[in-house]
């Protein structure tokens, strides 16, 4: 089976604006991103908890500042498949077709929402009950590349559907986009929405170490709602990051994770409040100056990621059969 390619995977952006649940403010909230520095989005077409259009909007309007061309943005949209009892009106399309079909009508539908002639990455959004229909919308998405997509990725995937993917893979996944969280599906948090999809293994270890293995990037979502606290931990490892470079436990806990090393973590920053889309962005810069200052700023940062290491892989990458 074929790798995936490696200039695509040093393309995807390390850190990227999420749009889900913005509903209405999705245009000023784009928009805003964008300006503040962002130059990676991340929506959907189901209208479940995506107003693309909308996102579409604040692309076009964000564009017309002229501070940077569609070319230096990455432009990432998803197919969401059908689920039995929800209202197929919400779908961008017709849910009595194919499903090769419904991709085809889908992409189409997010190139006119969101105003542009390509997409830097289609994912597929959740898996179907049954592999092969998993398959089947692979192979469709396959057949937009490289006419109207650039790369492919999946969210919300277990290791074995992941496995079966590539393993019939012409594309390879570019991308893996799951929730990131110490809870399971065997061990679910009761605070959080019964619907909330869950890894199988703590921290999605098993998927981060495939993605590691084969060069895939890794987009946890949800990362911090959920997984803050526990990241931080008695020892308060997360906030005393921050401190040492004076930035807040949340970028902390982004710029931490981005140096976990192993597969290529790229982030997605959901928030709705303008400030800190510059706060995070700046953060994050930030970390990148205290680092190239000194040996010892270095190390001392490797001391901070190397024990977040040990909460959430217990010190080491996990081995893999591949």
């Amino acid at each position: 089976m074929a790798g995936p390619d490696p200039a695509r995977f040093q393309g995807i952006p390390s850190i990227i604006y999420g749009t889900a649940f913005k509903f209405e403010k999705s245009a000023s909230l784009v928009e805003a991103a964008l300006n503040a520095g962002f130059r990676a989005i991340d929506t959907a077409g189901s209208q479940s908890a995506y107003r693309e259009a909308l996102v579409g909007k604040g692309l076009a309007a964000a564009l017309t500042s002229g501070a940077f061309e569609r070319s230096e943005l990455y432009i990432q949209t998803k197919f969401s498949p059908f689920k039995s009892g929800k209202d197929p009106a919400s779908y961008p399309y017709d849910t009595t077709k194919s499903i090769p079909e419904q991709v085809a009508e889908s992409v189409e539908s997010s190139l006119v929402n969101l105003g542009v002639a390509y997409l830097d990455c289609l994912v597929l959004h959740s898996l179907y009950p049954d592999i092969q229909d998993t398959l089947t919308a692979w192979k469709a998405m396959e057949t937009l590349v490289p006419s109207k997509v650039a790369s492919l990725g999946v969210s919300n995937t277990d290791l074995q559907s992941l496995r079966r993917i590539c393993e019939v893979a012409i594309v390879w996944p570019s991308a893996v986009q799951n929730r990131f969280t110490q809870d399971t599906i065997d061990r679910p948090n009761p605070t959080f929405p019964s619907d909330l999809p869950y890894p199988l293994v703590t921290f999605d270890r098993d998927v981060r170490e495939y993605c590691r293995r084969h060069r895939i990037a890794y987009a946890p979502w949800g990362l911090l709602w959920g997984s803050l606290e526990v990241l931080n931990g008695p020892e308060q490892l997360i906030s005393k990051a921050g401190q040492e470079v004076g930035i807040s436990k949340e970028i902390a806990c982004f710029a931490c994770m981005r140096g976990l090393g192993g597969c290529q973590i790229s982030i997605l920053c959901g928030t709705s409040n303008e400030g800190r889309m510059h706060e995070t962005l700046e953060g994050l810069a930030k970390v990148e100056r205290y680092l190239a200052e000194s040996k010892e700023h270095r190390e001392k940062w490797k001391g901070f990621v190397d024990r977040l290491r040990v909460v959430i892989d217990g010190g080491e990458t996990l081995a893999s059969d591949g």
